[in-house]
């Protein structure tokens, strides 16, 4: 039997900041950070430009992209001035799609249709319609499909679940409090992608899948949840003059654990890097530190007695566990070896888990009174 790792070959779609953060990040030997069943090369890269594609890989990988640790490649990365040009590459066996949040469906159904697995760049879509679409199709053609929430696959993250799920370092949860913003009101154009309604802007969706992962994973995923979905969801929303929203905060009820998110996403004001997550128990709180999409560390706090009315705390526990990568590369390991093994679902981000946030999205950009213009969903909501 073959000892050699399953290669993801990959076709990017969309040749901008985040795709470039994702082929350097999945090109790191993968023995760098313990992996060796599965490796990456990136196959070909596809933008509106065959110029723009050409510098993309040239400034990525300009040593070509191949696999690592024996799983060689007899190819190198292809650039074309299409997306039609990367579908079509015998090479490419999956495609990551990281075009403009508006793209997103028709983008992947374009992979579907052409046979592709996909890793679609959250959020997947505009709306759950759109959702239940690619998955009818990717269903059909049984072919991977998965929205890419990094942030699920973050080590820290994982870490800290375990602690709450398994080790009960803080007891009962009862309230988790995440934010991801951004201080760009009066300094982005309104024809930038945050704040333009042609693009389907505002914080919601670019900037609150992040708030939303840490509840879904700490609270959904909750044993005692046994992932039942939130009682209720309410939020208040500011729209901007464009149309787009501003600012969003949302909350989402768990009745099952007596637990409540908090969350917040906007262009106002910048998130504190130091606490963008707290979770607080009937014994302590932990304290995620770094970016709320890429944690490096938290700090568990323990109360001194937990039947004292706002007592005292024991002194500060740092957990470090900060890492070289990037980050992205450990959902497209995840991704591989979902491939690897012929799985169409990656267990970690099922289906129907990307249909209960973009619907929660839906519910919040309803009671907020944010509609998107005429056109832009593919797929209209019933």
């Amino acid at each position: 039997m073959s000892t050699n790792p399953f290669v993801a070959q990959w076709g990017i779609l969309g040749c901008g900041w985040i795709s470039s953060e994702f082929v350097k990040d999945i090109c790191r030997p993968p023995s760098s950070r313990g992996v060796n069943d599965i490796s990456h090369a990136v196959a070909a890269a596809g933008s509106r430009s065959l110029s723009k594609a050409e510098e993309f890989l040239e400034t990525n990988i300009p040593n070509g992209g191949a696999a690592q640790q024996d799983g060689s490649v007899d190819f190198k990365p292809k650039a074309y001035g299409s997306y039609q040009g990367v579908i079509e590459d015998p090479n490419v066996n999956i495609v990551y799609v990281g075009t403009l949040n508006v793209c997103h469906y028709e983008d992947a159904k374009l992979c579907l249709d052409a046979g592709k697995h996909v890793l679609l760049e959250k959020p997947a879509t505009l709306n759950a319609a759109e959702w239940r679409s690619l998955v009818s199709i990717a269903r059909k053609k049984n072919l991977f499909l998965m929205e890419a929430v990094w942030t699920r696959f973050n080590p820290v993250l994982l870490a800290v679940q375990k602690a709450i799920h398994q080790e009960n370092v803080i007891g009962d949860v009862r309230c988790l409090y995440s934010d991801l913003s951004m201080n760009s009101l009066g300094i982005r154009p309104d024809s930038d992608r945050l704040l333009s309604a042609d693009l389907a802007g505002g914080p919601l969706l670019d900037l609150g899948p992040y708030p939303l992962v840490w509840s879904m994973m700490m609270l959904y995923h909750h044993p005692k949840n046994e992932k039942t979905a939130p009682a209720k969801i309410g939020s208040t929303m500011l729209l901007h003059h464009t149309g787009v929203d501003v600012a969003t905060n949302f909350a989402l009820t768990f009745p099952k654990i007596n637990a409540i998110a908090n969350c917040t996403a906007n262009l106002l004001s910048a998130t504190q890097q130091s606490q963008h997550t707290r979770i607080v128990g009937s014994t302590g709180e932990i304290l995620v530190q770094g970016i709320t999409s890429r944690p490096t560390s938290y700090i568990l706090r323990k109360r001194k007695d937990p039947s004292v009315e706002n007592g005292d705390y024991l002194p500060d526990k740092l957990v470090d566990l900060t890492f070289k990568e990037g980050g992205l590369v450990f959902e497209a390991d995840a991704v591989a070896r979902c491939l690897k093994d012929g799985l169409v679902e990656c267990p970690q981000l099922p289906w129907n888990e990307t249909e209960l946030t973009m619907s929660i999205f839906d519910q919040i950009r309803k009671e907020g009174g944010y509609k998107f213009l005429p056109g832009l969903e593919k797929v209209q909501l019933e």
